[in-house]
């Protein structure tokens, strides 16, 4: 019988951020979610969607901030806090967009890699 391995790192990922404002820059660091802070963020997130009668999310309710939730949670300032709902609200929609994608990656929370995964686990099962 094989015996399989899983090697997993207890180091959260992190990306370093430059953004650019003219000839200033700021560095932020964008970093993986632990346990509670993922729970934390989905148990907040699950509040906003509509749920159908098939018991099924069908839409989201409220966009307020919806971003900007994941973000509060992940990006650092250069100190080391965290970038304040305010700061990060004011950033232009396509950095935000851009900052909430990556995050959602880092933490494991983006559709596309759930889909994907649980496609890969179809194919090994039906081989």
């Amino acid at each position: 019988m094989d015996e399989q391995v899983m090697r997993l790192s207890l180091r959260r990922q992190e990306v370093t951020v430059i953004l650019v404002d003219g000839q200033q820059e700021r560095r932020w660091k964008l970093r993986e979610l632990n346990g509670t802070e993922r729970n934390q963020y989905l148990d907040k997130m699950s509040s906003r969607f509509k749920i159908g009668k098939d018991g099924k999310a069908v839409g989201i309710k409220n966009f307020d901030g919806f971003q900007a939730d994941l973000l509060r949670a992940s990006l650092l300032d250069e100190k080391g806090e965290p970038v304040s709902a305010e700061v990060i609200e004011a950033l232009p929609s396509s950095t935000q967009q851009e900052l909430f994608k990556r995050a959602q990656r880092l933490s494991g929370l983006d559709t596309e890699a759930q889909e994907s995964k649980g496609e890969d686990e179809d194919e090994e099962k039906n081989g």
